[in-house]
């Protein structure tokens, strides 16, 4: 009886150490989710050409004051046209995957 109890407080005690190890992780992942769907919720609200259009415009001002050569301004906007339109469509689909998880937890749909 002694065993069982000093072992189910070891497993308590190592749970708690792999919650504090692991939970700044798992913050920082929703939090990137959380912006991920608010970007592709912006972009859906307000149109996403135009959206993704001033963003990149944005990303490739903030690359000009880093010190990027003026003389590749067309390539850099156009990375971060892909990246901007990218990460809209990654919004999109992570928030239709958590719709259909949530719609298939709540209602048994889709199995």
């Amino acid at each position: 009886m002694r065993f069982l109890f000093w072992l189910l407080r070891l497993l308590f005690f190592l749970l708690i150490a792999l919650l504090g190890l692991l939970l700044p992780v798992l913050l920082f992942v929703l939090r990137a989710l959380r912006d991920l769907v608010s970007i592709s919720f912006a972009a859906t609200v307000n149109g996403p050409a135009p959206f993704g259009d001033r963003l990149a415009g944005e990303w490739t001002q903030r690359f000009i004051e880093m010190g990027a050569p003026l003389d590749r301004i067309d390539q850099i906007f156009r990375f971060c046209q892909l990246a901007v339109r990218s990460i809209i469509v990654l919004g999109w689909l992570v928030s239709i995957v958590f719709t259909v998880q949530l719609l298939r937890i709540v209602f048994g749909l889709f199995i």
